[in-house]
């Protein structure tokens, strides 16, 4: 990114940005993630090329979700529908469903999720990342499921979302889907060894989220719970854990799943 700007490449630096607004989503931070994109996608002199500009309008839609900027959300989709029409992305059918799912009421998301699951596997054989992006869709429906009380269902969707995740090397994404499975009570790979044993599934994630450098505001909207919520089990981890400060938790939380990693 610094290199494009230095040389005025404007495309480049507009890749960089989308790249890393996809790093700041899969480590949940949606705040960061849809201040980077927003400059790219909404309308203004400053929007990105239209290259990319439609590669990053389904990562703002969720990460603008996810910061409850709903409205910034729904001002990209109609274009983007435009572009899902035309039938040149194989994916974006799917991308667009599932951009709609996450802005949709109860009653209407669940039947969105699985129609962009079901466009997923219509191009499963096309080229542009669907096995990436079908995971991602699954990640976010397991998600809903999982807030509505569905466990087995959630589980059902998060663990597919895992495998295909393991099967892209996407790692960041796969530790998050991880988090998700470990919030319902099950067993996955990579457990962590030590005294990160000692937290409860949800304060586990919390304090991954916090070591990773997410604000608690941040942590709440991931976790689609209240900022107190999050100030009270965090206050319960540094009780567990015995640590006084973020970074102190941060450094158990990283040699933690070192020790976990080792065979």
């Amino acid at each position: 990114l610094a290199t494009a700007r230095r040389h005025g490449l404007v495309q480049a630096a507009t890749l960089a940005e989308w790249a890393a607004a996809r790093v700041d989503l899969g480590r949940g931070r949606p705040l960061d993630a849809a201040d980077r994109l927003g400059l790219l996608v909404l309308p203004g002199p400053r929007r990105g090329h239209f290259a990319v500009w439609r590669l990053a309008v389904p990562c703002f839609v969720e990460a603008a979700v996810l910061a409850g900027r709903h409205q910034d959300a729904r001002t990209v989709l109609e274009d983007f529908a435009e572009w899902a029409a035309f039938g040149a992305d194989p994916q974006a059918g799917a991308q667009l469903a599932r951009c709609h799912a996450l802005l949709a009421p109860p009653d209407r998301a669940d039947g969105l999720y699985r129609r962009a699951l079901a466009l997923h596997d219509d191009t499963a054989g096309a080229a542009g990342g669907g096995d990436f992006e079908r995971a991602r869709t699954a990640l976010l429906y397991g998600k809903w499921l999982r807030r509505r009380r569905r466990p087995r269902e959630a589980r059902d969707r998060l663990g597919t979302a895992l495998a295909g995740f393991d099967r892209c090397g996407a790692g960041v994404w796969a530790q998050q889907t991880r988090g998700e499975l470990r919030a319902l009570g099950a067993a996955s790979h990579g457990t962590d060894a030590g005294a990160l044993t000692r937290l409860t599934p949800q304060q586990l994630r919390i304090a991954r989220y916090v070591a990773q450098g997410a604000t608690n505001r941040e942590v709440a909207l991931s976790l689609a719970v209240s900022t107190r919520t999050v100030d009270y089990h965090l206050r319960k981890v540094f009780a567990v854990l015995g640590v006084r400060s973020r970074v102190e938790l941060a450094r158990m939380v990283e040699q933690a799943e070192k020790a976990a990693a080792q065979p």
